[in-house]
């Protein structure tokens, strides 16, 4: 669990988080895993003391001293999670936090991204969740849909807003039948649904067939040819499944230059049609990132 955790984190780069001065008494040299190191080993500073019959641990940056989460555990083996847990993101916004009853997840967890808006909540009971909902945000901020899962009522909902928080979509499940209304300058439109099945817009072949087509296909010389310094380029293109798998809208959301994002463009205008995506059983335009990284070597 305490590695599950942990790797939600990133410890280098953090901005330092205000913390009130404390009375610490315990003092913990640890690794990413919670682990006991030596200090010269150690990647975070553990400083705990009591706290109203539990025992606060406070975890902090080897590096730089930012606080990364604060923990509450039973006693100070740092053996049973016990109380409220909360971290924090590189830039001091709250990341994530929740409550521990005897090592186990219990009630409402939340998570927010780096601007401090809401994308996850999970209602735990002994360490199982029961009720998972999901938020995601256009890019002036509005919410663009969220949805609630629930495993013990088999219910799905969800509602998609455009830019302006006009409703565009709502969907309502119960076990595998359902209702998609589609809103519209016409009116409502609504439709039956008998499958939630849903899977992503993928390359012929899946992983491997993409590496294969990488393979044959890519230049990887084209930051050499293109005079870029050592180092690793990470090229991310944008585009559009469509219905019949055919692309459209391709272009770059990174600028390394050299050619690179020239050259992931060509090979991907000139692949194979795509398989699309489904979404309750239907097969729908969707958006794919696709990344492909350069290595020039000294």
């Amino acid at each position: 669990m305490l590695k599950r955790i942990l790797f939600l984190f990133s410890f280098c780069m953090l901005t330092a988080v205000a913390v009130k001065s404390q009375s610490y008494k315990f003092i913990y040299y640890l690794d990413t895993d919670l682990n006991t190191v030596s200090k010269k080993k150690a990647s975070i500073i553990g400083k705990g003391f009591k706290e109203n019959n539990l025992f606060k641990l406070d975890c902090f940056s080897a590096f730089n001293n930012a606080l990364l989460m604060t923990i509450h555990f039973a006693d100070s083996s740092l053996a049973v999670l016990q109380g409220s847990f909360r971290s924090y993101h590189v830039n001091g916004k709250i990341e994530k936090e929740g409550n521990h009853v005897m090592g186990f997840e219990e009630g409402t967890w939340q998570s927010w991204d780096t601007l401090g808006r809401k994308v996850d909540s999970v209602i735990y009971k002994n360490g199982l969740p029961y009720v998972h909902a999901t938020f995601d945000h256009h890019k002036n901020g509005s919410l663009r849909y969220y949805s609630i899962e629930d495993s013990l009522q088999q219910t799905y909902q969800t509602v998609t807003y455009d830019e302006n928080a006009g409703v565009t979509h709502e969907v309502f499940f119960k076990g595998q039948k359902g209702i998609l209304k589609t809103y519209t300058e016409k009116g409502v439109q609504t439709d039956s649904l008998f499958t939630r099945e849903e899977s992503e817009a993928s390359f012929p072949g899946g992983e491997q067939g993409w590496r294969t087509y990488l393979k044959e296909n890519l230049n990887p010389n084209t930051p050499v040819d293109n005079n870029a310094g050592a180092g690793k380029y990470t090229v991310v293109i944008k585009f559009i499944v469509t219905k019949d798998g055919s692309l459209n809208d391709v272009s770059a959301e990174t600028s390394h230059g050299h050619g690179m994002e020239k050259e992931v463009i060509r090979i991907i205008k000139n692949g194979p049609k795509w398989i699309p995506a489904v979404q309750y059983g239907r097969k729908v335009n969707a958006y794919r990132r696709q990344p492909v990284t350069f290595v020039v070597e000294k």
